[in-house]
């Protein structure tokens, strides 16, 4: 019996987005193997402002894959006191994020990338944030 031509369409969707995972974050930020916090490398410093906002989210479900930490789900504070940038960029980044539907915020004002998002988002670092 002939092979079936769709089963060309079979794969793991989640190894896929493991590995644009560390492909878009490989030279920018680390996920600290003991306390699960993220690292800026050298090549967090060039990006734009929005890419950094994005990278650290997609570096927190990073550190929940790796269960180095149990919930991805941040608030814009902790944002702001891990990345060292102030309020007035944190927060319009993160408007700006959601309404590209890139992030998500739930009832409790904390934001992450969620599943169905994490495509875009890896595009949208690629791109440089211009989408």
């Amino acid at each position: 019996m002939a092979k079936d031509p769709l089963e060309d369409l079979l794969l793991d969707a989640a190894e896929v987005d493991r590995a644009r995972l560390a492909d878009a974050l490989r030279e920018v930020l680390g996920i600290d193997g003991t306390s699960g916090k993220i690292v800026p490398k050298p090549g967090y410093n060039s990006l734009k402002t929005r890419q950094k906002v994005l990278s650290y989210l997609l570096g927190m479900k990073v550190a929940v894959l790796l269960k180095k930490v149990t919930d991805e789900l941040v608030l814009p504070k902790d944002i702001q006191e891990a990345t060292g940038l102030p309020q007035g960029t944190v927060n319009p980044k993160l408007k700006e994020l959601k309404e590209a539907k890139l992030v998500t915020r739930d009832k409790a004002g904390k934001y992450y990338v969620a599943q169905h998002q994490l495509s875009a988002a890896l595009e949208d670092m690629k791109k440089g944030g211009q989408q």
